[in-house]
């Protein structure tokens, strides 16, 4: 990890374990959903999403780094109902040239990316789907996910487990260490073939809100999910304080250009 990514830590853990299923099919067209809509609940009242990090809105900063990749086709946003327009007013001011639709939010997560669902185009061939709150994520990371889900069908982005994780019983008390070399935190782009992705959707009907993120709609379909092990600070930004820290490592890279 690079020296201007000290200040990152890592929030979301998810055990997630290598597969060996080849996709030789190749892809072209990528379709990128990135999900802005939460209520930031853990934010004070703040909208995480429409802050600014180096004079830029969260959620576009995140767009903005698909928007480079010559992969993506189109980005879709999801947005808090009541503020579609004016996430779109906001994305075009910022520069993102191929948004596609601004869609509404549900009630929950999983319910705001099958709004966004449908309205990508029924040319692509890949779904990335990307927390708007995770601004710092770099375009080289994006493209390696995809050369992953281009050959693997589906592919997230996740960086080994440097903390000791226990499993714990109902009451409390530890049941387990698993071994950390094969534990991971699962982030975000998660990138599947949208033909596979949209199958497990239908097949796994109401259970695929059980999941926690979306590889686990197709771990649920008893479908191999590869990892793609990046090396940027790819934060999520859940609380005020994380403002302030990634706002410090955005200012860093770009003092050693690497932003």
């Amino acid at each position: 990890m690079r020296a201007a990514d000290v200040l990152c830590r890592f929030s979301l853990f998810k055990p997630v374990f290598r597969g060996t299923q080849k996709i030789t099919e190749v892809i072209n067209t990528v379709s990128v959903i990135i999900v802005a809509a939460g209520k930031s609940a853990r934010m004070n009242g703040i909208n995480k999403q429409l802050e600014k990090i180096g004079n830029t809105p969260v959620f576009v900063m995140s767009a903005l780094k698909f928007e480079r990749s010559e992969k993506v086709g189109e980005i879709v946003i999801a947005a808090p109902a009541e503020d579609v327009s004016r996430y779109e007013r906001l994305a075009g001011n910022f520069g993102v040239t191929k948004l596609a639709a601004v869609t509404a939010g549900g009630e929950t997560r999983a319910q705001s990316v099958r709004n966004a669902l449908e309205a990508v185009s029924p040319k692509a061939d890949l779904i990335a789907i990307h927390d708007g709150a995770r601004p710092l994520i770099e375009t080289a990371e994006i493209e390696r996910v995809f050369a992953d889900a281009e050959k693997y069908g589906a592919a997230i982005a996740a960086v080994p487990a440097t903390d000791t994780v226990k499993r714990v019983a109902a009451n409390g008390f530890i049941e387990e260490t698993p071994k950390r070399e094969r534990l991971y935190y699962a982030q975000t782009p998660q990138v599947f073939r949208k033909k596979l992705y949209l199958s497990c959707l239908e097949k796994l009907g109401s259970r695929a809100d059980e999941g926690t993120d979306d590889s686990s709609i197709l771990e649920l379909c008893g479908e191999y999910v590869k990892i793609t092990e990046i090396n940027c600070c790819n934060m999520k930004i859940t609380r005020p304080d994380d403002l302030t820290a990634a706002a410090a490592i955005y200012d860093n890279r770009k003092t050693v250009k690497i932003i």
